[in-house]
């Protein structure tokens, strides 16, 4: 976007679009049925102005989709999942500048209210991180936690496992974003941190239904939902060949005038390279990213942007 009036521009249009959701009448139900018959959420967003009763159409008469749709909606609303569409208020506001690639459906189990806070820093790194990795996910995680801030991450082993950790021993709440249904731990040996981020007032988070199993390709896609729900990423530690590498090439991508932010990435500065953190050595040599060095403190200033001290 060039200027104020074009993005005041896109904003109206993304603002009639969500109106025209609001009226296709399109429940729940219908939206995920259309889900498991195959539809993306860039050919619903792009149908829905147009075409939304020939999709409403489509979902009533997909009776066995259907009748899936509301047997999986059931199971989650018992398991206390709860599930916002697209057209809702309560949809994540974060979410709307993926634009066609936000997610359809959100299904969220724990407090729904954190989704939409400004002051919150995703924590992310590679699974096969070494002790001075883990050690900056956690130190990281705890100084946002005991400043009553919340730390995104993705549950997956390595440092996101410390970045949740860190958080919660400081009496602080996390976001878990996961690439899997709601029923499914991914991976099972972290269960009980899932458990304790929930009964400590913080959030499991996924565009998948219930009965979907993680994969490459939805891990990779669940970096987007991390980073966009921030203004600030921290990489601890990520090889040059890793996840976390797409996690910071969609923070660049959703940022800037065009999604009315510039998003913070920070990557921690080693004293040493080896494998583990080639990765940030590689963002920090090509200044795609700002360092942390160990020891140095981080915490939220006025406008909820990460300052490091």
């Amino acid at each position: 976007m060039k200027n104020s009036e074009d993005w005041k521009g896109a904003a109206k249009k993304q603002q009639n679009k969500i109106e025209a959701w609001r009226l296709s009448y399109l429940s729940v139900e219908e939206l995920l049925c259309l889900q498991l018959l195959g539809y993306s959420p860039k050919q619903l967003y792009e149908d829905m102005e147009s075409e939304r009763y020939s999709l409403k159409e489509t979902a009533s008469m997909s009776i066995r989709e259907l009748d899936k749709a509301k047997r999986i909606l059931d199971r989650q609303t018992k398991a206390g999942v709860i599930t916002i569409p697209y057209h809702e208020e309560a949809y994540p506001h974060h979410f709307r500048n993926l634009c066609q690639d936000a997610p359809l459906l959100v299904h969220v189990l724990g407090n729904k209210d954190l989704l939409n806070r400004e002051d919150n820093v995703a924590i992310i790194g590679a699974r096969a991180a070494d002790k001075d990795g883990l050690d900056m996910a956690y130190g990281l995680a705890k100084q946002m936690g005991e400043q009553g801030h919340i730390v995104i991450s993705g549950l997956a082993l390595g440092c996101d496992t410390a970045a949740h950790r860190g958080c919660l021993d400081a009496g602080g709440q996390t976001i878990a974003v996961v690439a899997s249904g709601l029923d499914i731990t991914h991976p099972k040996v972290n269960k009980s941190l899932q458990d304790e981020i929930i009964a400590k007032g913080g959030t499991i988070l996924s565009e998948h239904p219930f009965g979907v199993k993680a994969n490459p390709t939805r891990l990779v896609a669940r970096c987007r939902m991390q980073v966009v729900l921030t203004q600030s990423v921290i990489v601890a530690q990520c090889p040059i060949i890793s996840g976390t590498m797409y996690a910071v090439r969609f923070a660049q991508t959703y940022s800037g005038d065009k999604f009315g932010l510039r998003r913070q990435i920070y990557a921690v500065e080693y004293g040493t390279m080896n494998e583990l953190n080639s990765g940030n050595k590689f963002l920090l040599d090509y200044q795609l990213v700002l360092p942390i060095k160990p020891r140095q403190r981080t915490e939220l200033d006025g406008f909820d942007c990460l300052v490091v001290n």
